[in-house]
């Protein structure tokens, strides 16, 4: 089932490899950006990841993160030598079906979501970003989601991450229609 605009956001519990315990519920009262990727040696989700980091303080000015990954621990904490997030990002175990991932309603990638995912592999190549290692579900989506203070879901999108339709949404402020 898709997680929708104007829904309330599944909860979660997960300890992340740099931030500790992370709770969806610590976060009452302000917004937050989950960003699912799938894998860091995927090169289209690594690309993604480190345009986030790299505007880790634009989203900031306007919601909390919390990334997700279909990596190991040790692989997510190598990335993160590399790449210094300040957000927590959450290795989500295979042994449980990925279940943060089925929760928020990502599953297999569509077709539309495929064509993206290859045409931002091509753009990552072109910035000499090699595949990595294959550690998560290769028809997995990723895909990122709003929540508000009170728990509502007031984004919702399935796809590679694109960050300025994310921001433009945070500055605007925009709540679900009720």
């Amino acid at each position: 089932m898709v997680l929708r605009v104007g829904e309330v956001a599944p909860t979660f519990e997960a300890e992340s490899v740099n931030r500790g315990w992370v709770r969806l519920e610590d976060y009452r009262g302000r917004r937050v950006l989950l960003v699912f990727g799938r894998y860091f040696g995927c090169p289209a989700c690594y690309l993604d990841f480190k345009t986030l980091v790299d505007r880790q303080g634009e989203v900031g000015e306007y919601a909390e993160i919390i990334y997700f990954t279909q990596s190991r621990p040790g692989m997510a904490r190598r990335i993160l030598g590399e790449l210094e997030a300040e957000f927590p990002v959450v290795p989500v175990a295979r042994e449980g079906g990925y279940r943060i991932y089925r929760e928020y309603g990502l599953g297999r990638m569509g077709l539309r979501e495929a064509v993206a995912l290859l045409s931002r592999a091509r753009e990552a190549r072109g910035e000499g970003v090699r595949h990595g290692e294959y550690e998560g579900r290769e028809t997995q989506v990723p895909g990122d989601f709003v929540v508000d203070g009170e728990g509502v879901v007031t984004w919702a999108h399935r796809g590679v991450l694109d960050l300025d339709q994310v921001l433009r949404h945070l500055e605007a402020g925009e709540r679900p229609p009720v």
